[in-house]
C-alpha cells in the first residue's frame, strides 16, 4: 500500500509483469478491486487507485472526470509506467475513457465496465449523496446504528453495506471518508459525457455491460462506436451494476481473455 502526493493506490503482483490500472466507481475505492487483483496477481502487476475525493486520496472542492484522469496519469508517470492496460467501472470507466482518448499512445487496451460515453442524469446519484451528507453521525457508537438510520432513506440492504464501506472514524467518532460536499458540487460534471466531439481511441477496447443494470443499453452502442470504433461490447447477463462483484468469476474470465497479447 502506497500513499504519495495524496493520490492513494494499492499494488499487487510482480512489477515485471504487464501493468493493469483499476479505477473504481462513485463512492467506491481501491478496495473494491482487491479480489479481482488477487485473481490476477500471478500474471499482472495490478494498481488500483482511490480517485480524488474518495478513500485515502486528496480532496478538492470540485472535481471533473478530466481532472481525475490527469491526476491518475500524473501518478502513473511517477510510478514509472509508460504503457499499461486500464480497467474502469462506472465513474472510473469514464476516467478510463478520458485517459484512453487523451493518452492513447500509453494505453495498451481499455476495458470499460457498465458505463457509456454519454450524459447520465445527475439527480440519479444526488439523493444518495445527500442522504449520507445529511446524516448526523454524532451520537452513533456502532456501525449497526448508522445502518439503521440510513435505512430510512436507502432501503436496499446490499447497497447500504456498500455505502457503509465509506464509514471511518477519528478519535472514536464516525465520519464519512469521501468528500461528500465536493462530490455533490461536482455531480453534474461527473454525470455528463466526459468526451469531446473530436475524442477518439482506436486501440483495442472492450465495453462490458451488466444485464440487470440498464446503464448500457443497445441504443448506446452507436455512441460507444463513435469514440471507440474497434470496441467489443459484451454482457454479463445475470449481473447488476457491480458486475465484478456479482459475477467475479465471469468478469475475471472475460478480462483475462481480453488482456491476452
Amino acid at each position: 500500500m502506497i500513499m504519495e502526493e495524496r493520490l492513494y493506490f494499492e499494488e499487487g503482483g510482480d512489477s515485471a509483469n504487464p501493468a493493469i490500472v483499476f479505477l473504481h466507481g462513485l463512492l467506491g475505492s481501491s478496495r473494491n478491486w482487491r479480489s479481482v487483483c488477487k485473481d490476477l496477481e500471478n500474471d499482472f502487476h495490478t494498481i488500483a487507485f482511490d480517485l480524488p475525493n474518495h478513500g485515502q486520496s486528496f480532496q478538492e472542492t470540485e472535481s471533473s472526470v478530466a481532472s481525475m484522469s490527469e491526476s491518475v496519469i500524473k501518478k502513473i508517470g511517477q510510478i514509472g509506467l509508460d504503457n499499461f492496460f486500464v480497467c474502469g467501472h462506472s465513474l472510473g470507466g469514464k476516467v478510463a475513457m478520458k485517459m484512453a482518448c487523451d493518452y492513447s499512445h500509453r494505453i495498451k487496451k481499455l476495458l470499460v465496465v457498465d458505463i457509456a460515453p454519454r450524459d447520465y442524469p445527475a439527480d440519479h446519484h444526488l439523493p444518495t449523496l445527500k442522504a449520507l451528507a445529511d446524516l448526523d453521525l454524532i451520537g452513533f457508537n456502532k456501525r449497526k446504528e448508522v445502518d439503521e438510520a440510513l435505512a430510512e432513506k436507502i432501503q436496499n440492504w446490499a447497497f447500504r453495506q456498500f455505502l457503509l464501506t465509506n464509514l471511518g472514524s477519528i478519535e472514536g467518532r464516525f465520519k464519512w471518508i469521501p468528500n461528500l460536499d465536493g462530490l455533490i458540487s461536482s455531480i453534474k460534471s461527473l454525470s455528463s459525457n466526459p468526451l469531446n466531439q473530436n475524442d477518439l481511441f482506436e486501440g483495442p477496447s472492450l465495453f462490458l455491460r451488466a444485464g440487470k443494470s440498464g446503464y448500457v443499453r443497445s441504443e448506446h452502442f452507436d455512441e460507444i462506436k463513435r469514440y471507440f470504433p474497434t470496441a467489443e461490447i459484451k454482457t454479463l447477463t445475470e449481473a447488476g451494476h457491480d458486475l465484478h462483484v456479482d459475477d467475479r468469476k465471469g468478469f475475471v474470465s472475460i478480462l483475462s481473455k481480453f488482456l491476452e497479447v
